[in-house]
């Protein structure tokens, strides 16, 4: 077995540069990073139901500190699957509002609501500042320099500005966490699918350059230790205090030893492709929340991980975490 607490010890930080192309994906390019060489980071918004579970922070904070992303956003999501306008969208703003501050970002990173609902249908987009910043950036680039979007909820804003603004598909690659992947079958999610079915099946039959991660097969099994949690965070200043009272207050993690991460695991192999196994399949067609048809053959492709390497994805977080911490004391010198 391995010994993660050495493994970290023992892991030398050796950044992934993400270069910027037509896609994304196939494009990445995986190289340490050279003394003076210019790198261009790829354009990010995080979109995230950042109340609903303490693993946002955590994948919201290492998309934070990776110099691979230039941050152009933190929007916020709903987490129920109401199409009635609801509260759950000003709970994650409030804490997407809290995590900026307490980084020190609130004036250098846009962080527009998002929409208050569920899509009724995959014809009826659900307007807000988010979906309108996300088509905003998106016109900034182009199809050789694409937005990142990455949902960490229920993808309705995402959903929403291909619909508003269906010419920013080929400027845009979306990459969301949950509907299911196993032994070559597609399978329903288990939340973020389930709270705005309409918005994944905008996604899933759309053109846009799209990456996937099940979460009941694949993330499930990133974790983080609450005793690495204390070692390595507690006392490194107010953002990272933050992520350890949420864990200490939030009431499925109190007194818990350790917390799947679902969504720093899609942070992680977007940002470190080699720690996990992604392949390329047909879009399966989605009857509903619950069902779904497999289609093998569909012209329409994606990318989807299949597997992931947890340990190292772990080891990574935390080294990402000492390199943050360093350049930080170095600047307060």
């Amino acid at each position: 077995m391995v010994n993660r607490s050495l493994l970290k010890l023992g892991l030398c930080y050796i950044p992934v540069l993400l270069a910027l192309s037509t896609n994304f994906w196939n494009n990445t390019l995986i190289s340490a990073q050279q003394p003076g060489k210019s790198v261009t980071p790829t354009r990010v918004i995080i979109d995230a139901d950042t109340a609903n579970e303490i693993d946002d922070l955590y994948a919201i904070a290492r998309g934070l500190i990776a110099p691979e992303f230039q941050m152009e956003g933190l929007t916020s999501a709903h987490f129920t699957r109401s199409t009635e306008s609801n509260d759950s969208v000003q709970k994650s703003q409030k804490l997407n509002e809290q995590l900026l501050e307490a980084f020190g970002l609130s004036n250098r990173i846009q962080h527009p609501i998002g929409g208050d609902r569920a899509m009724k249908s995959p014809a009826d987009p659900v307007d807000s500042p988010a979906a309108r910043w996300i088509i905003e950036r998106a016109h900034a680039g182009s199809s050789q320099n694409k937005l990142l979007v990455i949902a960490l909820g229920a993808c309705t804003n995402l959903a929403s500005a291909l619909r508003l603004d269906p010419t920013i598909e080929s400027k845009v690659t979306f990459a969301f966490i949950d509907g299911d992947f196993k032994d070559g079958k597609w399978g329903p999610g288990i939340f973020n699918w389930k709270n705005d079915i309409a918005a994944v099946k905008v996604i899933f039959e759309s053109n846009v350059e799209y990456i996937h991660m099940p979460a009941r097969t694949v993330s499930v099994e990133m974790e983080l230790q609450k005793v690495d949690v204390d070692r390595f965070l507690r006392g490194e200043g107010p953002g990272w205090e933050l992520l350890i009272q949420r864990w200490d207050t939030f009431p499925r993690t109190a007194n818990k030893p350790k917390k799947v991460m679902w969504d720093l695991a899609l942070i992680e192999a977007l940002l470190r492709p080699e720690l996990a196994t992604a392949v390329t399949v047909g879009a399966p067609i989605i009857l509903s929340a619950e069902h779904v048809e497999q289609f093998p053959d569909n012209p329409r492709r994606i990318k989807v991980f299949k597997a992931i390497d947890a340990d190292r994805m772990e080891s990574d977080f935390w080294e990402a975490v000492r390199h943050q911490r360093e350049a930080d004391a170095n600047d307060a010198r």
